[in-house]
């Protein structure tokens, strides 16, 4: 098999992504642009291709750089989940083991896949957490949702809370008030600002995704985002205003894009990652009927990844915690770039 680098806003590569079952938002070209304009990468694509030039398989790459000299290759960086896509017919293992050629002959530190593949000389599986998938039925009446879920669905709906959806520059702007806020209260940096507005200009006025905001007597107090492609909604980003947290506003959000979804035709959510160790969060998307499986990144590489740094101790998260809003989103205008 021949590995090549294409062009990201190659036709064949966006013709590949828009018929291809199993790709999602992270796969079309709009979004690994905007990752790489914003952080300042380079976007590509790795294309495994036939003697015609047709690509029988590919991932879409962004090229990371390091303070240690060689870049990543990371196969996708902010999207939790990013699988291989192959044609029909085309064998994953053999696919990989050329990939890891590839890779290992490029110069590149490393190629991150975020998506298990056989492990192999040179490939090394690695769990980072889980990742929540929800067959969605056609009536949102067959969703089997918790007792808790559909009581906090309940009470924000009695407690006066609608629930809206809009991909203007307002709805991303009021999102990311809302987003800030929630970082914050979790003691962790805000990605930039630039970011949303991207998704804003690339994906969701361009229909790949939206903007569903909860207002109480006017006021917006909880808000996701999320992206669409292929019949596939993926939950990406949810945020709540700390002060009306006790109104349910986050399960009507959650709900009331679940339920359109349903209507609408989509046969899957995509509730995306949850790191080790966060219960609250693994509760949250089985609640919603979801199917909790372990994530599996795999690295291609020369040797076996170290383990991964802590990504921040309880003191950074009790200054963030107690610091302006203009703290974390300082910190994640410097910091973000080198998490990809």
């Amino acid at each position: 098999m021949r590995v090549s680098r294409i062009a990201i806003g190659d036709a064949r590569w966006a013709e590949f992504t828009s018929s291809h079952p199993a790709a999602s938002p992270f796969h079309i070209p709009a979004w690994s642009v905007l990752v790489a304009e914003c952080y300042g990468f380079e976007a590509f694509v790795l294309a495994v291709r036939d003697t015609d030039n047709g690509i029988l398989a590919g991932i879409p790459v962004v090229a990371v750089p390091s303070l240690l000299g060689k870049p990543r290759w990371v196969s996708l960086p902010f999207s939790d989940s990013c699988p291989l896509l192959a044609a029909p017919g085309v064998r994953v293992d053999e696919v990989a083991g050329a990939l890891r050629e590839h890779v290992l002959a490029s110069g590149a530190r490393e190629l991150e896949l975020r998506t298990r593949l056989p492990a192999a000389d040179g490939l090394y599986p690695v769990e980072v957490g889980y990742n929540y998938l929800l067959a969605l039925p056609r009536d949102p009446a067959g969703l089997h949702l918790s007792k808790g879920h559909r009581q906090n669905r309940n009470l924000a709906a009695r407690g006066g809370v609608r629930v809206t959806r809009g991909s203007t520059t307002d709805d991303v702007a009021a999102f990311y008030r809302l987003h800030t806020l929630t970082r914050r209260r979790q003691g962790v940096p805000v990605q930039p600002r630039r970011f949303f507005e991207l998704v804003g200009e690339r994906l969701l006025a361009r229909g790949s995704g939206f903007v569903a905001t909860a207002t109480l007597n006017g006021e917006v107090v909880a808000a996701g985002l999320f992206l669409t492609h292929n019949g596939t909604i993926v939950a990406k980003y949810r945020a709540s205003d700390p002060a009306h947290r006790d109104t349910g506003a986050g399960f009507l959000v959650d709900w009331e894009a679940i339920a359109a979804a349903c209507g609408e035709g989509y046969h899957t959510l995509d509730l995306g990652r949850t790191d080790h160790g966060e219960e609250g969060q693994r509760r949250y998307k089985t609640g919603w009927g979801a199917v909790e499986e372990p994530l599996i990144y795999t690295h291609a590489a020369d040797q076996a990844p170290k383990a991964a740094a802590l990504r921040g101790g309880r003191f950074s998260k009790a200054i963030i915690r107690h610091s302006p809003l203009w703290v974390p989103r300082a910190i994640g205008e410097v910091l973000y770039r080198w998490t990809a």
